[in-house]
């Protein structure tokens, strides 16, 4: 595990010294770097699935887990990766450790998103509809 680390830090170095060869600006990389952890976070349905339960409301692992039909280990690695993001916050109460999204916007972003995709989709079908049917 700690060989992959140092390979992904290699990584991510080499990423960022390159990009400041090519004229980028420290806080611009930084910036698209910190964007592309948070896509990186949502390109699971599951996280998304996730991210949409806690905006409802605080969730603990082993509700998450039930209610996804996912063992907690699988539901946990998924938190990780979306805390790690930045997306959403933990809450300790005694035993209890509950999950809560802490960036709701995030969910607004991908209903956009997913609309402005499905509508230049309908756009591009009714306009290859009309096409076919008057040659």
């Amino acid at each position: 595990m700690e060989t992959f680390q140092q390979n992904v830090k290699y990584l991510l170095d080499f990423c960022f010294q390159t990009l400041q060869l090519i004229g980028m600006e420290a806080r611009t990389i930084q910036q698209n770097m910190l964007m592309a952890d948070v896509f990186k976070a949502l390109a699971h349905p599951v996280r998304i699935a996730i991210l949409d339960m806690l905006r409802t409301r605080p969730w603990c692992v082993c509700e998450l887990a039930g209610e996804l039909n996912i063992s907690k280990s699988v539901a946990s690695k998924h938190l990780s990766q979306l805390k790690a993001a930045g997306l959403i916050a933990v809450e300790k109460r005694g035993t209890l450790v509950e999950y809560r999204l802490i960036a709701p916007c995030i969910l607004d972003m991908a209903a956009c998103t997913e609309r402005t995709i499905l509508e230049n989709k309908r756009k591009e079908l009714e306009r290859l509809t009309t096409t076919t049917t008057t040659t």
